[in-house]
This record gives C-alpha cells, sequence and structure tokens, in this order.
C-alpha cells in the first residue's frame, strides 16, 4: 500500500514537473520569439536608417546640383539681352594677346572675318557693354572701354541723356561726352547703349553715374563701369546683321 502511494505520489510530481517544464519552456519560446521579433525589427530598423541616410545624401547631392543650376540659370539670365534681339548675332570669341604690349586697353582676338569698316559691339560674358571691334593691319582688334577711342552711343538716366563713351580716365572712370547742357542727368543714373551708333542694340548695361561735369555748352559724366575687362579672356560679339559703313 504505502508503494503503491509512493508511485502515485511519483507520477503525480513528474506529471507536475513535466507541466513546470512545459510552462518554462513556452515561457523561453515566446521570450525566444519575442526577442527574434524585436531583432528582426531592428535590423529592419537600420535597414531603413540606412536607406533613409543614403536617400539623404542623394537629396544633398541633388540640392548642390539644383543649386548650381540655379547659379547657372541665374547667369544665363543676366545675358537676356543677347537672346531677345533678333537683328542681332552674338559669338563667343577668345582673346589672343594684347595689340601693344604697353596698352592694355587694346587686344587682339580670335575672329578674322569681321567686314572692313564695320564696328562690332564687344560685351563681357555676363552682358555688359565692354567696347568695340573692328579690322586693323589685317587684324582684328577690340578697343576695350578703357580706349579713349572706344566710341559709342550711351542713354543717362530716366531722361535719355545722349552721350558717347570716350575712353576712362587714370582713375578707371568711363568718360561719356558732348551730353546736352539742357538735360537732367545726376550722380546714380545708369547709363544704357542707345543704338543710335548702329554698333549697339538698345538696353544694353554700361554703368552708373559717379561725376557730372559741366562745361559751357555741353555736360561730361564719370561713371563705374559694369564690365571688369582688365581679366576677360573671352568676350562675346555682337554683330548687326547690316553693314556700319563708319569708319574707323
Amino acid at each position: 500500500m504505502g508503494i503503491s502511494y509512493l508511485f502515485n505520489l511519483e507520477r503525480v510530481l513528474l506529471k507536475k514537473i513535466d507541466e513546470i517544464n512545459s510552462d518554462i519552456k513556452s515561457f523561453y519560446i515566446d521570450s525566444f520569439v519575442s526577442m527574434s521579433v524585436l531583432f528582426n525589427k531592428y535590423l529592419n530598423q537600420l535597414s531603413y536608417i540606412d536607406k533613409l541616410s543614403l536617400e539623404n545624401k542623394n537629396n544633398q547631392h541633388y540640392k548642390i546640383l539644383y543649386e548650381k543650376k540655379l547659379n547657372q540659370l541665374k547667369e544665363l539670365n543676366k545675358n537676356i539681352n543677347l537672346q531677345i534681339n533678333n537683328d542681332y548675332q552674338y559669338e563667343k570669341i577668345k582673346v589672343l594677346s594684347y595689340y601693344k604690349f604697353n596698352d592694355f586697353s587694346r587686344v587682339i582676338i580670335d575672329k578674322n572675318n569681321i567686314e572692313n569698316n564695320k564696328i562690332v559691339a564687344l560685351l563681357t560674358l555676363d552682358g555688359y557693354s565692354a567696347g568695340i571691334v573692328f579690322n586693323k593691319e589685317k587684324k582684328t582688334i577690340a578697343y576695350l572701354n578703357q580706349n579713349s577711342r572706344s566710341n559709342y552711343t550711351v542713354f543717362i538716366g530716366s531722361n535719355n541723356a545722349p552721350g558717347i563713351t570716350s575712353g576712362m580716365d587714370d582713375s578707371g572712370k568711363l568718360i561719356i561726352k558732348y551730353i546736352p547742357i539742357w538735360k537732367d542727368i545726376k550722380v546714380g543714373d545708369e547709363i544704357i547703349t542707345s543704338s543710335m551708333d548702329n554698333i549697339y542694340p538698345y538696353g544694353i548695361k554700361v554703368g552708373r553715374v559717379t561725376d557730372i561735369i559741366v562745361n559751357e555748352n555741353t555736360k561730361n559724366v564719370k561713371a563705374e563701369v559694369y564690365a571688369d575687362t582688365f581679366s576677360n579672356r573671352y568676350y562675346y560679339i555682337y554683330d548687326k546683321n547690316s553693314s556700319n559703313t563708319n569708319d574707323k
């Protein structure tokens, strides 16, 4: 009887132990599954973070490219005067050398098919007036704004006071002469090309008035020019599609 009781007790204990082991196994299995799920979720988050990081890096790259293209577009917009006038054609040219070594105001350019006795406009790549171009001694010479023979007609201020460029003074100011004395002009007025000489089209920007000199019958002004002509190697020549018969 005692032995039977012990066997029954052992069976009961074994059953309880099995149940406890099952519960423990189930707990560990559930814990393992939960940890696996969390670990996989963590790995997925890491992968997603890496993906976002890569996308962000690509976006930064595209942002830089966009800003670069935007700046290029802004530069192109400065040249809008070159694009809207169908009466003129323009061509990019390169400076080959100075015409004379002791004269920085005249340069030889790589253009050799300009008609004799024809004067064409010279512009910087950002669209400002830089001087005039014509053939001389079988060479094509650009007379920059600094040269006293770089003469083209301009309008000054809102009243369109006419004048003619006449080189620069020793301080680098552009000199404009022959302005009618009755025309109202003031310091700060913008100067543009007038097209009255058939060299430049109307509206190319030249500079701004800094000084006004009143003579007996006319006015002169000095101006701060927009064009940087001392350091440029490339320009546009701007050629009207009809001959200019002025001699230079």
